[in-house]
């Protein structure tokens, strides 16, 4: 794990820079634009998975995105008391089928974005407040405003190769260019290699093609199998 400190002090010890050559604000910056860069990347990242409970007060028909939430990674939205799944449906086409007046003594079944707010379709007046689960990625954290002492918001394998963006930008400013590509290309070869790590789809077992169904043995059974 890498803090502000530890990055600032391999970009001065790479270019050979004193800090008052290369004050922190400066240094700052150049972490910053790296860091901002590489998770751009990816609305996915496994290090930003969240949950949240989201309250619909009673009589509403729409819940407030979190602030912190990555809209673009939204997975899944539901019912906490049925455990019912809410379908994601484009909002112009739930306004269509829908409409926008009221129903009662019906559950939504669907929500759309719009705004800062998921819109729950059917409209559904409810008596008493209901609670919802969300399931997504958070987005980042300004973590290099918090100081020295904070720690790259991020997965550990992207955070040294945020050094080799922040050097390249050191050297873009003393016009090196031709360290500049040299490590621009070092920041590009090892964001990629983590980035591929990291994304790599989790697998519980082998997989096999034509095998036919999966069988799950009961926990207090070692002779019978119950085909999922």
């Amino acid at each position: 794990m890498a803090t502000l400190d530890d990055l600032r002090a391999l970009v001065r010890t790479q270019t050979e820079t004193t800090a008052s050559e290369l004050p922190n604000t400066t240094v700052d910056w150049y972490i910053r634009q790296a860091f901002d860069r590489s998770v751009a990347a990816e609305n996915t990242w496994p290090s930003y998975e969240t949950k949240w409970i989201l309250t619909l007060p009673a009589g509403a028909t729409e819940i407030t995105i979190p602030i912190d939430c990555n809209r673009a990674s939204i997975n899944s939205l539901v019912d906490v008391s049925s455990g019912l799944r809410l379908n994601m449906a484009d909002h112009e086409t739930a306004e269509s089928v829908y409409g926008n007046t009221a129903h009662s003594a019906r559950n939504p079944i669907e929500y759309s974005l719009w705004g800062k707010e998921f819109q729950l379709w059917p409209h559904t007046a409810m008596t008493e407040e209901k609670s919802y689960q969300l399931m997504g990625h958070r987005l980042p954290i300004d973590w290099v405003s918090l100081g020295g002492d904070s720690v790259v918001d991020a997965d550990p394998r992207l955070h040294y190769p945020l050094v080799h963006y922040a050097v390249a930008l050191a050297y873009a400013q003393q016009e090196a260019n031709e360290l500049e590509d040299v490590y621009m290309t070092r920041w590009q070869f090892d964001f990629n290699a983590a980035r591929s790590a990291i994304m790599e789809p989790s697998r519980q077992q082998p997989l096999t093609f034509g095998g036919g169904k999966r069988y799950l043995r009961p926990f207090n059974s070692f002779t019978v199998n119950t085909p999922i």
